[in-house]
């Protein structure tokens, strides 16, 4: 039984040794998955802060597009009641001034 003791105590040994090189690599990469998540987490809050602010820039020019089209419309409005009175009053004159008489 003494001869199989420094055996054993041999095989124990790199057992325990083998144990802790594994929980120290199992340490090293928890660590590392930490480290990646708290990486993406950043990239995450970074890619948001860029989307929100792309979306108050785009917000922005729609409602600056919607006042310009609007603006046009007014004016585009003012222009054809130009035309048709000034088609109006070229028929009003032409009856004025005797028309259809013979």
């Amino acid at each position: 039984m003494t001869e199989k003791a420094p055996d054993m105590d041999h095989d124990i040994r790199a057992r325990v040794v083998t144990l802790e090189h594994s929980s120290a690599d199992k340490e090293r990469r928890l660590s590392d998955l930490e480290a990646w998540k708290a990486q993406r987490e950043i990239e995450s809050a970074r890619h948001d802060e860029k989307w929100n602010a792309m979306e108050a820039r785009i917000d922005t020019r729609f409602s600056g597009l919607e006042s310009s089209v609007g603006d046009i419309k007014k004016t585009l409005s003012h222009i054809n009641w130009l035309i048709i009175g000034g088609i109006i009053t070229g028929v009003v004159a032409f009856l004025i001034k005797g028309g259809f008489a013979p």
